[in-house]
């Protein structure tokens, strides 16, 4: 890891957004920041309860986790209405770790949810409003094109050889096939040809890693790009099942209606809504 070549990165992007931006690895430990230290509002609610500190993580997690299904970045919001926003690092196809942007709120929201979770834990009203008056604030127009910048400088360090990793894991060389090829009708058998490994390797190797099965991790990014096919009125039904990798419209609809306890049709019309 060139920590040098990071933390130069880490830097400007913080100075060109007023996002604290992290690295972190797979495990989703913080390994390189800018700036190095979290924001106070951050740091007491961390320091003060264990409890806090395990919802942050959480909240972390599941992001980070939502990545790893999607392939794409995404923005968010933590427990206490802060904008976060994580990014995907990769290596050769493996996947070395997260690119992360956070501490801030949008410019205009008020700041009660801060007020509130520092008054819990001891702090007085002026130094509460003070901290939380310290929360740098962007405006709601600006973030997505924060977070596309920050889309570049992971493309960056990983092109780079900035971050670097071990030799992929059989979970991750089996996420990556799934992820080129998902909207093909791929099985079990071509994904364990693929990468050389056999079906029970594949299988428990990639449960152990990620924590859900290959089939459920399939089914998730085919509904995913599924819903934001629908989205364009243009496209069938039938078009968008055939296009994310399902056998038929019929299997389609009830694998769909499984998961969101609605059909593509009335998805389609509520978003039109």
């Amino acid at each position: 890891m060139n920590k040098e070549k990071i933390t130069s990165t880490l830097k400007e992007l913080y100075n060109i957004s007023g996002f604290r931006v992290s690295l972190h690895n797979t495990n989703f430990e913080e390994i390189a920041a800018y700036p190095e230290e979290k924001l106070e509002f951050c740091s007491f609610l961390h320091k003060a309860s264990a409890r806090e500190y395990e919802l942050c993580r959480a909240c972390d997690r599941r992001a980070c986790e939502q990545v790893l299904e999607t392939g794409e970045p995404i923005i968010y919001k933590c427990h206490h209405n802060l904008v976060e926003a994580v990014s995907p690092l990769y290596n050769f196809g493996a996947l070395t770790g997260f690119l992360m942007m956070g501490q801030v709120r949008v410019e205009g929201e008020g700041i009660d949810p801060m007020l509130l979770a520092l008054a819990k834990l001891g702090k007085v009203d002026f130094e509460a409003r003070e901290i939380s008056a310290a929360i740098p604030s962007v405006k709601h127009n600006m973030i997505e094109s924060y977070v596309k910048i920050m889309t570049i400088c992971a493309s960056y360090l990983t092109l780079s050889n900035a971050v670097t990793g071990s030799k992929a894991t059989v979970g991750q060389l089996a996420m990556r096939y799934i992820s080129e090829n998902y909207t093909d009708r791929i099985s079990i058998k071509d994904i364990c040809d693929a990468i050389g490994y056999s079906k029970s390797t594949v299988l428990s190797s990639f449960k152990k890693e990620f924590s859900t099965t290959i089939n459920s991790y399939l089914t998730n990014m085919r509904l995913e790009r599924a819903k934001k096919m629908l989205e364009n009125e243009n496209t069938t039904i039938n078009e968008v099942a055939l296009e994310c990798g399902f056998s038929d419209q019929s299997y389609f609809s009830k694998v769909f209606s499984a998961k969101y306890k609605i059909t593509p049709t009335e998805y389609r019309r509520d978003e039109k809504r």
